[in-house]
């Protein structure tokens, strides 16, 4: 059994943790998901790690930075949507392997990714997760275990709390909110919805209308899109305003900061009063039927832009020419 000292110089980890900290992956926009070489050559260092024995395992996990916590966690996720793509096991296998290397066991995705990646791969009665987790007799393989066993017929993405889109890209996956993360509604504080994957329920390829939006605002000169995700819809002191589905992305432009929301209402009627009632400071919603884009430009300190309101004429235009096609 080696000293710690020794495990501490094993001349393979340090650099694992630099190549990690270096990383290039693509993007964290799982919606909008590309594949990216840089996910293979982590995919290679990932696989080399499954070789260590447990004690430099257990050395690694305290070495890794927070920027190699965040390649792993990124890794992952984006594992778990190419497995999902191409129906190959092997990339949730990776994605499970990435998130066994988290230094504890509140750094691991374990009702979202992890969860996903055990259903995706049919990794549901599987023995050898448990042991990337360290054994059935550690805290880590008990979690694994006990997630392994709520599994009903190997289950469902309606478990992980994620939900599936398609677009012109691919097959993409949106993260949802834990339960506890729901917004409450009125003076009981119940939840808005008691099941998390109903956040997400449009009528439409609400997806693909949010991608339509975000691309557009890419191709406008200096302006660049930060990854569409899900979203909560808040205007003025409300929580939460109900909807069938809300995603948003962030557009930064050279003179102002705009938070896009992309939202199904359940009625058209719902849609024209938010855009009535919006207040001229809270942004500018475009509508057509139920569907609304909503620019909302973010705080301002600079002296010299506190009086000016940013100009949204072409975001307005882009919004929508994108909502004729829907």
């Amino acid at each position: 059994m080696p000293s710690l000292s020794e495990v501490t110089d094993d001349p393979r980890l340090r650099p694992f943790v630099h190549s990690l900290e270096t990383a290039e992956l693509g993007s964290d926009d799982l919606v909008r998901f590309q594949p990216h070489d840089g996910d293979d050559h982590v995919a290679t260092m990932i696989q080399s790690s499954e070789l260590y024995d447990s004690a430099a395992r257990d050395t690694l996990r305290t070495l890794l930075t927070s920027d190699a916590k965040g390649t792993l966690y990124l890794f992952a996720q984006r594992r778990v949507v190419l497995g999902q793509r191409t129906s190959n096991v092997s990339y949730c296998h990776q994605a499970l392997a990435a998130l066994s290397l988290l230094p504890t066991m509140n750094d691991v995705p374990w009702t979202t990714w992890f969860l996903a990646a055990l259903v995706l791969g049919g990794y549901a009665k599987d023995a050898d997760v448990v042991t990337l987790f360290e054994g059935p007799s550690t805290p880590g393989g008990v979690r694994c275990q006990v997630l392994q066993n709520s599994l009903e017929h190997d289950g469902s993405l309606a478990q992980c709390h994620l939900a599936l889109v398609s677009t012109t890209y691919g097959t993409g996956i949106i993260e949802l909110p834990l339960p506890h993360d729901v917004p409450a509604r009125g003076f009981s504080g119940a939840p808005v919805i008691d099941r998390t994957s109903s956040l997400y329920a449009p009528t439409m390829n609400l997806a693909q209308l949010a991608v339509d939006v975000a691309d557009g605002l890419d191709q406008l000169e200096g302006t660049r899109t930060t990854g569409l995700t899900f979203s909560f819809l808040s205007i003025g002191a409300s929580a939460s305003v109900p909807n069938l589905g809300c995603l948003h992305c962030t557009a930064v432009r050279s003179e102002a900061t705009f938070d896009v929301y992309v939202t199904e209402f359940e009625s058209a009627s719902s849609a024209t009063q938010l855009t009535a009632e919006l207040y001229e400071d809270e942004g500018v919603a475009v509508c057509s039927g139920a569907k609304v884009v909503l620019l909302k430009p973010q705080p301002n300190f600079d002296d010299d832009q506190l009086t000016s309101r940013p100009d949204t004429a072409a975001l307005e235009t882009l919004a929508r020419d994108a909502l004729l096609n829907y």
